[in-house]
This record gives C-alpha cells, sequence and structure tokens, in this order.
C-alpha cells in the first residue's frame, strides 16, 4: 500500500489565506466600479437638472408675453416715428453651460444633441444682441432696422422652442413625465 499524502497545514492556511485576499481583491475591484458607476450617473443627473434649471427660467420669461404681438406693435412704432429703435437688454442665459461644457461628453446622446443647439441659438441671439446695440444698426435705413429686430425676434421664438426641445430631452432622460 502506498502511503497517504500528508498536507502540512501551514500551507493549507497559506492558499487558504491566498484565495479570501484576491476575493477581497476582486471584490473590492466590483465595488470601486460600482462606486465609480454611481457617481457618474450622480454626475449625469446633476448635469442635467443643473441645464434644465437654468434654462426653464429663460423659458418662462419668453412665454410672459406674445413675442409676436410684441414685434407687431414695435414694427408699428419704427414706422411711426422715425429714427426710433427699441433699447435691447444684453442677456446672458448661459451660465451653467459655460461651466460644464468641457464636460458635456457625460450627458446621454439623446440629451446633447438637443441642448447643444438651444446654447447655440442663444449664442447667435446675444452676437444679434450686440450688433442691435451698437451705432451701425442706427446708420441703417428704416427697411434693414426692421429687418434686424424682425430676424430678433424670431431668433427668441426659436430660442423658445429649442429650449422646450432641450428640457423635453432632459426630462426624458431623468424620467420625468412632461
Amino acid at each position: 500500500m502506498a502511503d497517504p499524502v500528508i498536507i502540512d497545514p501551514r500551507l493549507i492556511a497559506a492558499l487558504i489565506g491566498a484565495g479570501v485576499a484576491s476575493a477581497g481583491w476582486v471584490f473590492k475591484a466590483w465595488l470601486d466600479k460600482a462606486q465609480d458607476q454611481n457617481r457618474r450617473l450622480e454626475r449625469v443627473r446633476d448635469v442635467q437638472t443643473a441645464l434644465a434649471a437654468e434654462i426653464l427660467p429663460y423659458l418662462e420669461v419668453l412665454e410672459l408675453f406674445d413675442l409676436t404681438d410684441h414685434l407687431e406693435k414695435v414694427i408699428d412704432k419704427m414706422r411711426a416715428q422715425a429714427g426710433y429703435f427699441p433699447l435691447v437688454p444684453t442677456e446672458r442665459n448661459d451660465t451653467v453651460f459655460r461651466a460644464v461644457l468641457s464636460e458635456i461628453h457625460v450627458l446621454p446622446e439623446p440629451v446633447i444633441k438637443p441642448v447643444v443647439r438651444y446654447y447655440s441659438q442663444l449664442f447667435a441671439i446675444e452676437a444679434l444682441i450686440e450688433d442691435l446695440r451698437g451705432q451701425g444698426v442706427r446708420d441703417l435705413n428704416d427697411d434693414a432696422r426692421e429687418a434686424m429686430y424682425t430676424d430678433y425676434i424670431s431668433m427668441k421664438l426659436q430660442a423658445l422652442e429649442l429650449g422646450k426641445n432641450a428640457v423635453a430631452a432632459i426630462d426624458a432622460q431623468l424620467g420625468k413625465r412632461p
């Protein structure tokens, strides 16, 4: 008969210890990955919530009055009073967007496009406002000034629609109902 193989208890203890340590490393790696994923999801939610919080007040302001009616009244006044041109206030409605622009890639794909389109429209409006506030617009003929102001209001109407689309996309990703 063959002698039974005797395994040193220290070897068994070492193998068990190594197995537990390895399992601990695997578990820790899995836990770290889950925590990273949770932090990323929280960041995505935070960015979307902040963008919606910035967009909504501007939409509310745009909806306070009838922009088309406003345009008609201003055009009527421009035609009735030679040289009249309304004061166009400066606007800044993109503070949050500028702050998170470098992280825009964290947003879900269905949110990126409508949000970027909305803010692109705001940037175009800001550029037009700068032109409308300049002396150059005062030197234009009445028809050109009318056309520029009409473009300005049209751009604001488009911003209203683009903003609604952006908020709807954010709400859909956050699981909110319209």
